[in-house]
């Protein structure tokens, strides 16, 4: 949810005229009229090193549970918007939370080792082989991400599963 967020960019309208703050020394502050549209990269944000330390781009689901989660988390909880926040977040939040237990925990009552299959994907769906050049986060990627309104998987997310001998 925080790599990989079902909407990876939000717009909003301003109501009202606001100066946002300047983000360094030697920056200026930046004056937002009313009725101007601000988008925003959620993508972008949840995997920003500022905000959720040096290992911003690794999966680690234990930094919601160790000291990470009071270091970054904690004191600015809207750094966490897989479902947006404030007076505007998700209706729907959560039953997909919901939702998406159950089934994480059915998959792995059912199947005793779930891998990706990459020669499954039809070759124009995976990843370029020069992102195996990059740095970051994209050198390791083996799908290629892809957004309309929500973020998919490009041609799909194939896997190949075994099912668990006392399922």
């Amino acid at each position: 949810m925080r790599l990989f967020s079902p909407v990876p960019a939000n717009i909003r309208e301003s109501v009202k005229a606001s100066t946002l703050p300047a983000t360094s020394p030697l920056g200026k502050p930046i004056y937002v009229p009313p009725k101007t549209s601000v988008s925003y990269s959620v993508f972008i944000m949840h995997r920003r090193k500022d905000l959720w330390g040096p290992d911003a781009e690794e999966f680690d689901p234990d930094r919601f549970l160790d000291e990470r989660l009071h270091k970054y988390l904690t004191p600015q909880p809207f750094i966490f918007l897989p479902f947006n926040a404030g007076p505007r977040v998700c209706l729907g939040q959560q039953f997909a939370y919901n939702e998406m237990s159950f089934m994480l925990i059915r998959l792995l009552q059912t199947f005793s080792c779930i891998t990706l299959a990459p020669e499954a994907q039809h070759p124009d769906t995976r990843p370029p082989t020069e992102w195996a050049q990059a740095e970051g986060r994209k050198a390791r990627e083996r799908f290629r991400p892809k957004a309309h309104l929500t973020l998919y998987a490009d041609g799909g997310l194939w896997v190949r599963m075994n099912e668990a001998e006392n399922a």
